[in-house]
């Protein structure tokens, strides 16, 4: 017969009762002692504070007089209290949390007592570095956080030295800060900047600002490109440049996709650049045929350009005009003037938002779209540009 196996308690013989009887299950048990808290770690330096030393009883007799973001805050100072108050706080917080209650400080009121350096931002809930003006604006983890895909209005070129970036955050604060006297048409010193960088042979400067004009808020910026020699049409028109999300002198294809299929881009500034320059400055432009037909807005613009100097053109698209004008000295230089609509009226600007940020990708419906190649004719109120 195989040997029989036995447990490694019956191996280990008899166990000790400890005074314990079938009689007396239950022995007498001493009275018992004040719960503290418990210890993780007798290296702890938080659980010789006052606080965290405390009887649990009274412990929690001063937490519970404490609010909800109140304990939140106490959670996020050390592990010890995160354990001894318990995760209920966040639930309860969760629950109960209004951000703009007046009768009680709001969380990031409470931790911005410690970090004074950040600011909140309301687009994500973090508190996070503070949002540079347009000119220094560059995009980051924490702005794709907050913006999304509709994060800026970005202005040509965005190089790795610098660049011009207006997000929808930067006009709500100058609505915030709009002065109440608005008949000298006063600057928003907000969006000043002035960039240069040389992009090939091309010298390119960039000079925005911004007005109140009509009530209106105004965002003037002025491109100026010189070459190394000569300039020429083709310089400027191969570059691509790119006014708004719907002006560009790019020849390139759209995105292969069912809503873009056969699109290509409008001629209208292509037109007005090759019109600036002297007949005998323009040759390398692109053919008509490389674009789409113009739509008759645009094709009235086209005509009274060539009768008219200094003409401004309008986008169908958007609320953006601009003017093209060409200087021969030194060479030649092209300045291009764009100005861009705000409204007078914070709700106007979340709808004019959407019209001036570029968006084009495949997984984009009609709706979520605008770009070059795909354009719509809108029904924009006119606006004035100053001087």
């Amino acid at each position: 017969m195989p040997p029989i196996r036995r447990s490694k308690r019956m191996q280990a013989g008899p166990q000790p009762n400890h005074g314990h009887t079938l009689s007396s299950p239950n022995p007498a048990r001493k009275p018992p002692k004040p719960s503290y808290m418990r210890r993780t770690t007798d290296s702890d330096a938080n659980l010789k504070t006052p606080l965290l030393s405390l009887p649990r009883e009274l412990f929690d007799e001063i937490i519970a007089h404490l609010s909800p973001t109140a304990k939140v805050c106490l959670t996020l100072t050390c592990k010890a209290a995160l354990h001894a108050i318990g995760t209920a706080a966040w639930k309860e917080f969760k629950r109960n949390y209004q951000p703009y209650q007046p009768s009680d400080l709001t969380l990031y009121e409470l931790l911005h007592r410690d970090l004074p350096s950040l600011e909140y931002c309301p687009h994500c809930g973090i508190l996070h570095p503070p949002l540079k003006p347009p000119h220094a604006h560059r995009t980051t983890k924490f702005t794709k956080a907050c913006f999304g895909q509709e994060a800026s209005m970005d202005s040509w070129p965005q190089t790795p030295l610098g660049g011009y970036s207006v997000v929808l955050f930067h006009i709500g604060q100058a609505f915030n800060s709009r002065p109440d006297d608005l008949s000298q048409n006063p600057a928003v010193d907000l969006f000043n900047g002035d960039f240069t960088v040389s992009q090939g042979p091309l010298h390119y400067r960039l000079r925005s600002s911004a007005r109140w004009i009509d009530r209106s808020l105004v965002l003037k910026q002025e491109y100026h490109l010189r070459p190394s020699g000569l300039l020429t049409a083709e310089h400027i028109t191969t570059l691509p440049l790119r006014i708004c999300a719907h002006l560009t002198t790019s020849t390139s294809p759209a995105l292969e996709t069912y809503h873009t299929k056969g699109s290509s881009n409008g001629p209208l500034l292509t037109h007005a650049i090759a019109t600036a320059f002297p007949d005998t400055h323009r040759h390398g432009v692109a053919k008509a045929d490389t674009f789409r037909k113009p739509a008759p807005s645009e094709e009235a613009q086209m005509i009274a350009s060539e009768q008219e100097a200094g003409f401004i053109f309008r986008c169908r698209s958007c609320p953006t005009k601009f003017r093209v004008e060409y200087s021969a000295s030194d060479g030649g230089q092209l300045n291009i003037t764009a100005w861009h609509c705000f409204g007078r009226e914070i709700y106007k600007t979340l709808e004019y938002w959407k019209m001036f940020v570029r968006r084009e990708a495949p997984n984009l419906g009609p709706k979520k779209r605008n770009s070059e190649f795909y354009v719509k004719s809108r029904s924009i109120p006119d606006f004035l540009v100053g001087a």
